[in-house]
């Protein structure tokens, strides 16, 4: 592997503090309407979609557990996965940025191994990646992420 492969290089201009909070409702809206919408054309009914949830929910009884390990652990780990090293990655060798924004969503959906999660997946890989490439700071995805499954969480207990 080349000295520096993971050398990006990024422009860093720290956003407003009100920033941080539009993207992060941002995730959660859109998180909410990608529900609202599984809900209403009848998603939810999928095997592939109740296996998720399922699985989501097996993971501990304890909702604080649950809000660690989905709310702050998996964006943390997800976002420097594909926002810090693939999106990154694609877009230092590539240069082309809407290339690598698609690239990197689709891969985010593709990473949720059921069909519903992927459309799910790929439209808020969209939406967190251009977040990520417009401000270059890992913050805002994170919260992007963390608040969109904190819906996605509230949504699997009802």
């Amino acid at each position: 592997m080349p000295k520096d492969f993971f050398d990006f290089d990024l422009p860093y201009d720290r956003p407003k503090w009100y920033i941080y909070l539009l993207y992060a409702a941002a995730g959660a809206v859109l998180a909410g309407v990608l529900n609202f919408l599984a809900n209403i054309t009848g998603l939810v009914k999928e095997e592939s979609f109740n296996e998720a949830a399922t699985g989501l929910l097996g993971a501990s009884n304890h909702i604080a557990v649950l809000i660690v390990l989905y709310c702050l652990a998996t964006p943390f780990i997800e976002e420097l996965l594909f926002r810090y090293f693939i999106f990154n990655l694609l877009f230092k060798y590539t240069k082309r940025a809407a290339l690598s924004v698609v690239v990197c969503a689709a891969l985010f959906g593709i990473y949720h191994m059921n069909p519903v999660q992927m459309v799910y997946g790929f439209i808020m890989g969209l939406v967190i990646t251009y977040a990520y490439y417009r401000h270059r700071v890992l913050t805002i995805p994170f919260l992007m992420h963390a608040a969109a499954n904190a819906v996605a969480l509230a949504f699997s207990f009802l």
